[in-house]
C-alpha cells in the first residue's frame, strides 16, 4: 500500500501544471456528474416506483371489487331463479314423472324418455334464453332426495346423471350439490376440470330450493370463466408488461396471463399443472397484502400488488397485478443516460477550454517568464551582453514574480 502510494506521488510530482490542472478538473467535473446522476435518477426511481405501486394497488383492488360484485351478482341471480315461477312448476312437473318412469336410486335418470321430453320442452326456451342472457355456461336442477340431475340447459353427459352414487359423485358438479344439501345456502365449488365439459375447468353455485322447510332441490349454475377474464383481462390505461390475474389456492390461475397465454392460461395451467408459487401469490393465499419487487411465474423482477380474494366463505383466491421492473424504471434509466451525455459533452467542453486558457493564462506566460529568467542569469554570469525586461501586463501570481525579475534586472544593470 505504501510502496503504491509512494509511486503514485511519484508519478503526480512528474505531471507538468497543465496536466495536474485538467486532472483535477476532469476529477472534479466526473465526480459532480455521477453525484448529480446518482441522486437524480435516485429521486427519479423513488417517484417513479412509489406511482406505480399506487397504480398496481388501485387496479388490484378495482379488479378485486369487480371479482366480489360478480359473485355477489350470482348469488343474487340464483336466489331470485330460485324462488321463480318456472323453477317451481318445472320441478313439480317432473317429481310427477317419477313413479312413471319407474327411478332406481342409484340409476340415472331417463332423460331420453318422452314423456320427460315433453315436459322440460315447454321451458326450453326460457333457460336457454335465461343461460345467454346472464353469461351462464349451464344451468342444472338437481333431485334432492335422490340426486338426479332431472334438467340441463346445456344438455352435456351430466344430464340424468346420479350425483349420489354415479361417477360425478367427486365431482365439482357432485361436491356443490352435498355441500350445499349440508350448508342449507349458496355454496360455491372451486374451479377444477370437468369431465362432461371436455374436462375443462368448471366452477359452480348451488342454492336449495326448498317447500315448508325441506330442500326439493338445488339449484346449480355452472359459471363460465368468459365472464371472469372479462374482468381480470381489461387493459386500459395500462403498460405494455402490466396485467392482473388471479391463483387458487392449489397454485393454479383461475384467469388467463395477458403476457403469456399459451403457458399461463386457465386451461393450460390445469392441463400442465403449471404452477404459480410465487412470493406475491404465497404471501396472498396466506391473507397478506402489499406492494414490492418479486420475481413472476417466469423469473422476471416485475413490481406486484397483490392480496387475497375470498369468494364466499368457501373459496380463496389471490389476485395480482404487476408490471415490469424494467419498464417503470426505463424512465430513470433514460434520465442517468441523459444526465451522463450532458455531463460528458460539458466534460469536453470545459477541458478543451481549460487547455486553450491554460496554455494562454500559464503556460505560455510561464514560458516567457522561463526565458527572461534564463536571459537574467545569462545577462549577470557575462554569457549576454543585454537583457530584455520580462513582460508585466498583469497582476496575478507569474506577474509578480515577473516585476520581482525586473527589478533585479535594473539593479544588475546599474551594477548595484
Amino acid at each position: 500500500m505504501d510502496k503504491k502510494y509512494t509511486q503514485g506521488k511519484q508519478m503526480f510530482k512528474k505531471m507538468t501544471i497543465k496536466a495536474k490542472v485538467i486532472g483535477l478538473i476532469v476529477v472534479s467535473l466526473s465526480l459532480l456528474a455521477v453525484v448529480i446522476a446518482g441522486f437524480s435518477v435516485s429521486k427519479a426511481k423513488e417517484g417513479i416506483l412509489a406511482q406505480n405501486y399506487a397504480m398496481l394497488t388501485s387496479a388490484r383492488d378495482s379488479k378485486a371489487n369487480q371479482i366480489t360484485n360478480f359473485f355477489q351478482e350470482r348469488v343474487g341471480d340464483i336466489k331470485v331463479l330460485s324462488k321463480s315461477k318456472d323453477i317451481s312448476e318445472l320441478y313439480n312437473s317432473l317429481e310427477q314423472t317419477f313413479d312413471i318412469v319407474g327411478l332406481d336410486d342409484k340409476s340415472s335418470y331417463d332423460v331420453k324418455n318422452q314423456l320427460i321430453k315433453n315436459v322440460t320442452s315447454k321451458y326450453e326456451e326460457y333457460f336457454q334464453s335465461y343461460m345467454k342472457e346472464y353469461g351462464y355456461y349451464d344451468i342444472f336442477l338437481i333431485n334432492a332426495q335422490t340426486g338426479h340431475v332431472i334438467y340441463t340447459a346445456a344438455k352435456e353427459s351430466d344430464y340424468g346423471a346420479n350425483l349420489k352414487y354415479g361417477s360425478l359423485k367427486n365431482s365439482g358438479l357432485g361436491k356443490v350439490f352435498a355441500n350445499t344439501l349440508t350448508r342449507n345456502k349458496p355454496t360455491f365449488e372451486d374451479m377444477r376440470p370437468y369431465a362432461p365439459s371436455n374436462n375443462a375447468p368448471a366452477m359452480f353455485l348451488g342454492n336449495p330450493i326448498s317447500k315448508n322447510g325441506k330442500i326439493d332441490a338445488v339449484l346449480v349454475f355452472q359459471i363460465s370463466d368468459r365472464s371472469i377474464n372479462k374482468i381480470m383481462q381489461f387493459r386500459e390505461g395500462y403498460g405494455k408488461s402490466q396485467e392482473d390475474y388471479l391463483v387458487g389456492s392449489d397454485n393454479l390461475m383461475r384467469s388467463d396471463s395477458y403476457l403469456d397465454p399459451k403457458g399461463h392460461s386457465l386451461i393450460a395451467s390445469f392441463s400442465n399443472n403449471t404452477q404459480v408459487k410465487t412470493k406475491g401469490s404465497q404471501n396472498a393465499l396466506n391473507g397478506q397484502s402489499n406492494t414490492e419487487i418479486i420475481d413472476d411465474y417466469n423469473g422476471n423482477p416485475v413490481l406486484s400488488a397483490y392480496a387475497p380474494l375470498n369468494i364466499g366463505s368457501d373459496i380463496k383466491w389471490a389476485i395480482l397485478s404487476e408490471i415490469d421492473e424494467a419498464e417503470v424504471l426505463k424512465t430513470p434509466n433514460a434520465i442517468r443516460n441523459l444526465i451522463l451525455i450532458i455531463a460528458l459533452a460539458l466534460l469536453i467542453f470545459v477541458i478543451a477550454g481549460a487547455v486553450i486558457t491554460i496554455n494562454n493564462i500559464v503556460v505560455k506566460r510561464l514560458v516567457k517568464f522561463q526565458d527572461g529568467l534564463e536571459g537574467f542569469f545569462d545577462y549577470v554570469n557575462r554569457k549576454s551582453s543585454d537583457v530584455k525586461e520580462l513582460e508585466t501586463d498583469s497582476f496575478d501570481e507569474i506577474g509578480l514574480m515577473a516585476q520581482v525579475v525586473n527589478e533585479n534586472i535594473k539593479k544588475a544593470k546599474k551594477g548595484i
